[in-house]
C-alpha cells in the first residue's frame, strides 16, 4: 500500500489488480474509488536490425521494445514501472520507471496504443566478439513485473513476476546514407536510453491526436511531414481534403524523400517542397520554421531558421506548432513527428511517432513510443547515444491575415496594428 496526496493506493500487480481511494474532503469521508487503466496487447520484443535492402545488420541486438494498450483516464496519470530478469532469482533491474499514462487533456479518451524501447544490456546482455556483435544473442522469455501506481514510485517492482514470452522484431535503417553527416557503415546500433521518470512530469503541451503513416524504404521524412501537416490540417480545418496516408504520397510525388542524383543531401529541398505544399494547400496559412545544430540546412526562401539551444526552441514551438525532429548515425540518418513534450526536473521527454519497418504496411508506426531527449558530449541524443539531433522543422498556423495564432480569435495584432 502506498499513500498518495489526499489518499492511499495499491500497487497494481500486472496492472490488472488494486486501486485509489482519494477522500475529498474532512467533512465528507466517502471514498472516491479510482480505477487504474487496465493494460492490454502488453509485447515484449527484441529487434533485429536490417539495412533497407534486407541486409543483416544486427540480429538480436540490445534493443528491447515494449507495447501495450490502454484507455486513459479522464482525471488522474498513472505511471507504469517494470522490472525484469533473465534468470530467475536474479536481482530486480528496473527497465520502464514511472512512464506517465497521462489523463484525458484534450477530450479525447479514446483507446491508446503505446510503447517504450528498454535496453537488454541492463538485464546483463553484454556481445563479448565479433561474431555475437552481429548474431547478437537471443532472447526468448524473460521474468517480468507490471506495475501502474497512481504516484511515482521509489524502488524497482518485486521480479517475482511473470515468465514473459519475447518475440522478434524487425526494424529497418530508415533513412537515406547521403543525409548523414558521419560516414557509415551501420554496423553497431548500440542500446536505448531507457525511460526513467523519478518524480511527477510537466506536460508541456496538450495530447495530439496524430496519425499513423506508412511509408516506403527511404520515406521517413515524407512521412513526418505529412503526419504533422495532417494534424495541422484538422485542428485548424485548413481544407486539404486528404488523409495522413493521401498527403504522405502527395509529398513522396512533390520530391520530398528524393535523393539527389549527385549523392549529395537532399534536405533542403525536401523542407522548400513540403513548405510549398503547405502553403499551396492552405493559402499560405501554414508557416515552415528551422532549428539547425550547425551549418546542417541551407538558407531557405520564406523559412525562418534558427539556431541556439534546441530544447528552448522545442519548449517554444511545441505548444501550438507541429514538430519534427531529425537525427543521424553513422551511415544514416531518421526523422520523427513529436506528438507531446513533457519534463520532470531537468530531464525532457518526448512522445512520437515514426515507421521503424518501411516497405510493409502490416507493420511499424502501430504505437506512440515514449524516449528522452538529453545533452551528452555537447550534442542532443534522441533516444540513445548514437541518435545525435542536428535539425529540426515546425510548422505553424497563421490565419487568414498573417500574424500567429492558435486560432483566428488568438492571433495578436498583427505588426503595425
Amino acid at each position: 500500500m502506498k499513500r498518495v496526496a489526499g489518499g492511499i493506493c495499491l500497487l497494481l500487480v500486472g496492472g490488472l489488480l488494486g486501486g485509489c481511494w482519494m477522500f475529498p474532503s474532512p467533512s465528507d469521508p466517502t471514498p472516491i474509488v479510482i480505477s487504474p487503466p487496465e493494460l492490454r496487447n502488453v509485447t515484449f520484443n527484441q529487434v533485429d536490425w536490417f539495412e533497407a535492402d534486407g541486409t543483416s545488420v544486427q540480429a538480436n541486438s540490445l534493443y528491447g521494445l515494449m507495447t501495450w494498450t490502454y484507455d486513459p483516464d479522464s482525471t488522474t496519470t498513472f505511471y507504469l514501472s517494470v522490472s525484469a530478469v533473465l534468470e530467475e532469482g536474479s536481482d530486480a533491474v528496473w527497465i520502464v520507471q514511472n512512464l506517465p499514462l497521462f489523463a484525458v487533456d484534450n477530450g479525447d479518451p479514446s483507446l491508446r496504443r503505446e510503447a517504450v524501447y528498454f535496453s537488454f544490456g541492463e538485464l546483463g546482455l553484454v556481445f563479448d566478439d565479433p561474431i555475437e556483435r552481429v548474431l547478437g544473442i537471443d532472447i526468448q522469455q524473460m521474468y517480468v513485473s507490471i506495475v501502474v501506481t497512481a504516484a511515482p514510485i521509489l524502488a524497482p517492482p518485486d521480479t517475482a513476476g511473470d515468465l514473459r514470452e519475447v518475440t522478434s522484431i524487425s526494424h529497418w535503417s530508415s533513412g537515406t546514407p547521403d543525409e548523414s553527416p558521419e560516414d557509415g557503415p551501420f554496423l553497431d546500433p548500440g542500446e536505448p536510453s531507457p525511460v526513467k521518470v523519478s518524480g511527477v512530469p510537466v506536460k508541456i503541451n496538450v495530447a495530439r491526436d496524430v496519425r499513423a503513416v506508412q511509408e516506403a524504404n527511404h520515406k521517413c521524412c515524407a512521412g513526418a511531414f505529412a503526419r504533422s501537416l495532417d494534424w495541422l490540417n484538422r485542428k485548424h480545418e485548413l481544407g486539404i481534403d486528404a488523409s495522413a496516408q493521401r498527403i504522405y504520397e502527395l509529398l513522396v510525388a512533390a520530391g520530398v524523400s528524393t535523393p539527389n542524383t549527385d549523392r549529395t543531401p537532399a534536405r533542403d529541398e525536401w523542407i522548400a517542397a513540403k513548405d510549398a505544399f503547405a502553403r499551396g494547400h492552405t493559402d499560405g496559412r501554414i508557416v515552415t520554421k528551422v532549428w539547425d545544430a550547425g551549418t546542417y540546412v541551407d538558407p531557405i526562401e520564406g523559412v525562418e531558421e534558427e539556431t541556439g539551444d534546441f530544447l528552448e526552441w522545442l519548449a517554444g514551438e511545441i505548444g501550438t506548432e507541429d514538430v519534427e525532429v531529425a537525427y543521424y548515425y553513422p551511415g544514416n540518418a531518421h526523422i520523427v513527428t513529436v506528438l507531446e513534450v513533457y519534463v520532470q526536473g531537468t530531464h525532457v521527454y518526448v512522445k512520437y511517432r515514426d515507421d521503424e519497418h518501411q516497405g510493409d504496411n502490416t507493420k511499424g508506426d502501430s504505437a506512440v513510443k515514449h524516449a528522452q531527449i538529453y545533452l551528452k558530449d555537447g550534442k542532443y541524443r534522441f533516444g540513445s547515444d548514437r541518435n545525435i539531433i542536428y535539425f529540426a522543422v515546425s510548422e505553424s498556423y497563421v490565419s487568414d491575415g498573417g500574424c500567429d495564432g492558435d486560432t483566428p480569435e488568438d492571433d495578436p495584432p498583427c505588426e503595425g496594428e
